[in-house]
Formats: structure tokens, C-alpha cells, sequence
């Protein structure tokens, strides 16, 4: 497996896993906004959580590519 490759399967992660994952919770969030139970601040949360492990995946994507090439 060469850097090309490390780095093709980080962009299909971004976009075929993790965006839409956060954007569903964001919807969710945006959803439930008005209901008293706090449901919509957890998935806030999580949704913040996902983007800092988004975020790790991608640059550990990244310094990988790095030390392969």
C-alpha cells in the first residue's frame, strides 16, 4: 500500500462515513432542539466528539502517508 492509497481511503472516510454521520446528528440535534429532555445536547455532544475522532482519523491518515513515502 503506497501514500495514494492512504490517502484515497482517508477522503472515502470523510466522505462516506463520517460527514454523513455527523450530519445526521446534527439533524437529529436540530430536530429535537425544542424538547425539554436534553436530548438534543447530547447529540450536540456527540456530534462535536465525532468531528475531534474525524479530524484524528485524518491526520493520522495523513502522518502515515507521510512516513510510507
Amino acid at each position: 500500500m503506497n501514500s495514494a492509497d492512504v490517502l484515497r481511503f482517508a477522503v472515502r472516510r470523510m466522505f462516506w462515513a463520517h460527514m454523513p454521520g455527523i450530519g445526521l446528528l446534527l439533524l437529529l440535534c436540530s430536530l429535537t432542539a425544542q424538547l425539554p429532555s436534553g436530548f438534543s445536547g447530547l447529540c450536540a455532544i456527540a456530534a462535536f466528539a465525532w468531528v475531534v475522532l474525524a479530524l484524528g482519523d485524518w491526520i493520522t491518515a495523513e502522518l502515515r502517508a507521510d512516513r510510507i513515502s
